[in-house]
């Protein structure tokens, strides 16, 4: 018996994760040198594993296998999970396919086609800026305050919010280059003029601590396969005493309930998303977002040192607190062609972004470095 507990116990211990061997559960760091979660989040062993076995049901039965994973106890559990990740009650979390249709729940409910303005700015994410232009076209006054320097200047925002300001719009964490957005601030100014905030939190949630309560934010979006290790799946926050007095639900299907922010879903929850999900958010809660972001932060800053001096100009700001760091780029092909000989992944475009995770190390970082100089 005393063998046996003891092996057990070694099996407990040897499965819990940590940071020293969160490399070896992510397979894709052995291939190549993986700097780009902004864009997507490996999965992990256990992750997978657990889809594995729900897929698996699918394909063999019986219905009591299948009915482990399709259940309202495990969407629940995936709910309290989340929102014990951003400080929130769990009826203030519904289930949403994506970041963007959350954003546009949020402008629907809120009715700012109907009457007055939103204010955003230029390094909120381009899908969202697509959606603000195409409803200006449409009559609604959007203003999109343009940045200084890849940072915002907190005095244009203020010249754009007014009494007649409906929302302000921001990514919480800029897909841009990773700059951390003046939350609480911008929450200060908007509700001073009776407007509400609504924050895209996609590459904010896992990766540095949110908390909207104390940020002061109203709605909150943010999908799962980023920062939150995998699953095409995603989160709407609304806060409790906004919903249905202030955010009215115009959308209906089979999953829409009279309470909670459930009562902004529309249709059937992706099974596999939320079984995706349940192991990713028990991960994260077991690491720690606050020992996530310390790992991840002297990769970036030793980044945002270096590659300036070979040629290519941070422009992310000094001391911004996230796991992105962003450069331009004189050539974009040269250092394509480089870096994929190096094979090192990384977001290149008009600039280069940068994006480590827990599996990363310094190790990754000298490729990268030696691979552009």
């Amino acid at each position: 018996m005393a063998r046996r507990q003891f092996v057990a116990a070694s099996a407990a211990a040897a499965s819990t994760p940590t940071l020293a061997t969160a490399r070896a559960g992510f397979p894709w760091a052995a291939n190549e040198t993986y700097l780009n979660t902004a864009t997507e989040h490996p999965l992990s062993k256990r992750t997978a594993a657990a889809m594995k076995e729900y897929l698996d049901a699918l394909v063999n039965g019986p219905d009591a296998e299948r009915e482990k994973f399709e259940n309202g106890r495990l969407m629940t559990k995936v709910k309290e999970m989340f929102a014990a990740l951003i400080n929130a009650k769990p009826a203030e979390i519904g289930f949403t396919p994506s970041t963007q249709t959350g954003e546009n729940i949020v402008l629907e409910g809120l009715g700012v086609m109907t009457g007055g303005n939103v204010v955003t700015n230029d390094l909120h994410y381009g899908g969202s800026l697509l959606n603000y232009r195409e409803r200006r076209k449409q009559g609604l006054d959007t203003r999109i305050v343009e940045h200084k320097d890849h940072v915002m200047d907190f005095r244009d925002l203020e010249r754009a919010v007014d009494r007649k300001t409906k929302l302000v719009a921001i990514a919480l964490v800029s897909n841009v280059n990773g700059y951390v957005h003046e939350v609480r601030k911008i929450a200060d100014l908007a509700h001073a003029h009776g407007a509400y905030v609504y924050a895209d939190a996609i590459q904010a949630a896992g990766a540095v601590p949110v908390d909207v309560k104390a940020m002061g934010i109203d709605f909150l979006a943010c999908s799962a396969y980023k920062w939150l290790m995998g699953g095409r799946f995603g989160y709407l926050y609304v806060r409790e005493d906004l919903q249905e007095r202030v955010l009215k639900a115009k959308l209906f299907g089979g999953r829409t309930t009279p309470k909670g922010a459930s009562r902004y879903e529309i249709s059937t929850v992706s099974h596999l998303g939320c079984v995706c999900q349940s192991e990713a958010l028990a991960y994260i809660h077991a690491l720690g977002v606050d020992r996530i972001r310390a790992h991840t932060r002297p990769l970036v800053e030793r980044l945002a040192k270096e590659l300036p001096a070979l040629g290519y100009p941070c422009i992310t700001p000094k001391g911004n607190d996230s796991p992105i760091v962003s450069f331009a780029l004189k050539d974009p092909a040269v250092a394509k062609a480089k870096l994929k000989k190096a094979k090192v992944v990384v977001t290149l475009g008009g600039y280069m972004r940068v994006s480590p995770s827990v599996f990363n190390d310094m190790a990754d970082v000298d490729r990268l470095i030696a691979a552009l100089a």
